[in-house]
């Protein structure tokens, strides 16, 4: 029997990861995508990046009571909650009411150590909670154990990530002629850091490298998290702007052909173009510390400092270690995710019912979460998330 699986996203990110999921199940499951409504609802040339070679259909756009009604009308048998953690927490407490109850996976769209009590307890209630890697499988069981008592952890690649290509570890590598940059909203935090960053990738533009700015969205355009300073706008408030260096947007698979190499301070990015076999370096010029989201590449043979970064890339990038990249993602081991949702509904069917789901509301930040999704945009995007 077919499992009929519905994902619900919020942001871009969440958007890619829940397309790609559903995309990656196979035979024996029938997918379909839907936004719910929000404030940080990713544009539509986001939104067509996310879904881009999927084959799945753009998705609509719902209120929160319209997905409701939605998932009482027609109840999948699986529920992935794709979403950032307060519309995650509201999303699972309203799907706990729909009877039958369908199983519901929740995970995180990318690097995602270390792992994070507050990302669990957000998703507390949910049936399984996906970990890409065997470090953060690792990481997030104990604390899953602790806060979530009865969700387990599956382990599946991030499902955008092509198969592992065969690293070269030893011999002669090409030089590197193109540079993308991977930014993050929140790392580094500061507009003094993030200028030192675009004063050297303009260093190595003069130096003769194609340097690419590739951007999750355009300054105006929302994001998972919220940027305070957009590396193309200080690159056009800058004296003589930032020459050399172009800001593109959509699939990131675009720029890593060869003669590229990747930079970043931490992006999952940087596994996306491991797993195409292109070179990448992580700058460490700001710090190894866990508000970096970079602790766990300590051991990749990955971190470099701007200063080096030009003799690095002449010398055809850095050679990660085989070892790290089998445990933090790169991984041949086929996805537990099919297999458990298959074993997860089979049970569901049997009993006549799902387990009781997340707890229900309460509290301020519960009803701050759900005024977002009800509210009118403008009055939405007042409510700051957290």
């Amino acid at each position: 029997m077919t499992v009929r699986v519905l994902a619900v996203a919020d942001s871009d990110s969440y958007l890619k990861w829940a397309a790609a999921t559903l995309d990656g199940l196979g035979d024996g499951f029938a997918g379909r995508l839907v936004l719910v409504a929000s404030p940080v609802l990713p544009s539509d040339e986001q939104v067509a990046s996310a879904v881009a070679g999927t084959g799945l259909a753009t998705p609509s756009v719902r209120r929160v009571g319209g997905l409701v009604r939605r998932l009482r009308q027609d109840p999948p048998d699986v529920l992935v909650v794709a979403c950032t953690g307060p519309t995650a927490r509201v999303v699972l407490a309203l799907a706990g009411r729909v009877r039958p109850r369908p199983v519901t996976v929740v995970g995180l769209p990318g690097w995602a150590l270390p792992a994070s009590p507050e990302a669990v307890g957000l998703r507390r209630g949910a049936d399984l909670f996906v970990a890409h890697s065997r470090a953060e499988r690792e990481a997030f069981e104990p604390v899953v154990g602790r806060l979530a008592p009865g969700m387990r952890v599956v382990l599946s690649r991030l499902p955008f990530l092509p198969r592992p290509a065969e690293a070269r570890t030893d011999g002669p590598r090409a030089p590197v002629e193109r540079v993308v940059f991977a930014p993050q909203a929140l790392v580094p935090a500061s507009r003094p850091e993030r200028e030192r960053l675009l004063d050297g990738l303009v260093a190595l533009a003069a130096a003769g490298l194609e340097v690419v700015v590739k951007l999750r969205g355009r300054a105006a355009e929302r994001q998972t998290h919220d940027e305070r300073w957009p590396f193309d706008e200080l690159a056009a408030a800058r004296p003589g702007g930032a020459p050399g260096l172009r800001f593109e947007t959509g699939p990131l698979a675009a720029w890593l052909g060869p003669g590229s190499a990747l930079v970043t301070v931490s992006s999952t990015a940087a596994l996306e173009a491991l797993a195409a076999g292109v070179p990448v370096a992580l700058l460490d010029d700001f710090g190894v510390r866990d508000d970096l989201i970079n602790t766990a590449f300590r051991g990749s043979g990955l971190l470099v400092g701007l200063a080096d970064l030009p003799a690095v890339l002449a010398a055809g990038g850095p050679v990660a270690d085989a070892g790290w990249l089998d445990a933090h993602g790169l991984h041949d081991a086929p996805s537990e995710l099919p297999d458990a949702l298959r074993g997860a509904v089979a049970a569901t069917r049997g009993a006549g019912a799902a387990g009781p789901g997340a707890p229900g509301l309460r509290g301020p930040a519960d009803l701050r979460a759900l005024a977002r999704l009800l509210a009118p945009a403008p009055v939405a995007q007042s409510v700051r998330r957290r």
